[in-house]
C-alpha cells in the first residue's frame, strides 16, 4: 500500500522535475545565515586567510573560523529548514499529494516505531563502539564539557532530525516511490537512491581523508539498509528513527576526526579503520533487519524484488 501511494496525486515527470529544483532553491536559501556568519567572522579576523578557509572548507571544523562548534551546528542544520519547507509545498501543491503519505499509508504515523529505530539502533551502536574501544582504547579520549553536550544534546533533540527526515523523505519516499512507478518495481529504486545517497554524500570530508571506496560501501551500504527497511515494513517509520540516531550517535556521543559533524561530543576517536567501521555497520544493519523482521512479521525477503502494479 505505502509504494501504491506513488500514483495518487500528480505524477508528470516534469513536476519530478521542478520539485527537485525547488529543494535546491530552499537549500540554498538555507545556507544564507551560514554564509552570512562565515563572511562576518572573516572580516573580523586578520588572521583567517584563504588556507583557512580552504581548510575550515575540506574539514567543516568551525573552530577554524572561531566558530563556537554548537553555533556551527546548528547553522549548518538550518541550512536542511529551508530545503525542507519549499519540498514540502512542492509536494503538497504541485503534486497535489498528502504530506502523511511520504511517511506511511496508514490512518496515523507509528511513532512507536520511529522510537523502535532509534532507541535499538543507538543500542547496536553502542555495543559495538564498546568492543572497538576495548580493542584500541589508545584511540578514544573523553572529552566532554557538559555544558556544551548540554547545548548539543537539545540541538540534537530539535533541529538534527530535521536534515535526517528531510533526507528520508526524499530519499526513501519520494524519490524511491517515484522511480518505482515509472519502473514497475521495488528493487529498481531501491538500488538508483542508495547509489544517489552515497553520490550526494561524496563531499563530505571522509571522503577526501578516508578514501572514496571505504567511504562509500558505508553510504550505499546505509543507504540500502534504509531502504530495506522501508520495503520490508511498508512505511518510512523505522527509517526515519534508524537515521536520526546514526547522526545523534556521531554528533553526540563519539566524534572522529576527518567526521562531517565536527563537535563538541562525549566522545572523540583520533583514528578509525573506516573497513572496520563500514564492516560493522552492516553487521549491526543485517541484525535490525532480522530483529525487526521477527518483532514486525515482515513476511519473505521476496517482498524486495515484487512489481508495483
Amino acid at each position: 500500500m505505502y509504494f501504491k501511494q506513488a500514483k495518487d496525486g500528480e505524477n508528470e515527470w516534469w513536476i519530478y522535475v521542478v520539485t527537485v529544483l525547488l529543494l535546491s532553491f530552499g537549500y540554498g536559501v538555507g545556507q544564507l545565515p551560514l554564509l552570512w556568519v562565515q563572511s562576518y567572522t572573516i572580516e573580523n579576523h586578520s588572521d583567517i586567510g584563504t588556507a583557512e578557509v580552504d581548510r575550515f572548507t575540506q574539514t567543516m571544523d568551525f573552530s577554524i573560523l572561531y566558530i563556537d562548534n554548537n553555533l556551527g551546528l546548528l547553522l549548518m542544520f538550518t541550512i536542511f529548514i529551508g530545503a525542507t519547507l519549499f519540498f514540502l509545498l512542492a509536494v503538497k501543491y504541485i503534486h497535489n499529494k498528502s504530506l502523511k503519505g511520504l511517511i506511511t499509508h496508514r490512518s496515523r504515523i507509528n511513532w512507536p516505531k520511529v522510537f523502535f529505530g532509534l532507541v535499538v539502533w543507538l543500542v547496536l551502536l553502542s555495543i559495538f563502539e564498546l568492543v572497538l574501544y576495548f580493542v584500541s582504547p589508545e584511540t578514544y579520549y573523553f572529552k566532554a564539557n557538559w555544558g556544551k553536550v548540554f547545548m548539543l544534546l537539545l540541538i540534537c533533540i530539535f533541529v538534527l532530525p530535521i536534515q535526517t527526515t528531510l533526507e528520508e523523505l526524499f530519499f526513501r519516499s519520494y524519490l524511491m516511490k517515484g522511480i518505482g512507478l515509472f519502473a514497475k518495481s521495488k528493487w529498481i529504486p531501491l538500488i538508483i537512491t542508495s547509489l544517489l545517497f552515497g553520490m550526494v554524500h561524496s563531499s563530505n570530508p571522509e571522503i577526501s581523508k578516508y578514501g572514496v571506496v571505504p567511504m562509500q560501501l558505508y553510504y550505499i551500504s546505509a543507504g540500502l539498509l534504509l531502504g530495506i527497511m522501508t520495503i520490508m515494513d511498508d512505511g518510512l517509520e523505522l527509517a526515519i528513527g534508524v537515521h536520526a540516531a546514526t547522526n545523534i550517535y556521531g554528533a553526540l556521543f563519539v566524534c572522529y576526526d576527518g567526521s562531517v559533524l565536527q563537535t563538541d561530543s562525549i566522545w572523540h576517536v583520533t583514528d578509525i579503520n573506516v573497513w572496520v567501521m563500514a564492516g560493522v555497520f552492516i553487521l549491526s544493519g543485517i541484525i535490525f533487519l532480522m530483529l525487526s523482521k521477527k518483532i514486525f512479521g515482515w513476511g519473505a525477503w521476496s517482498k524486495l524484488i515484487e512489481k508495483m502494479d
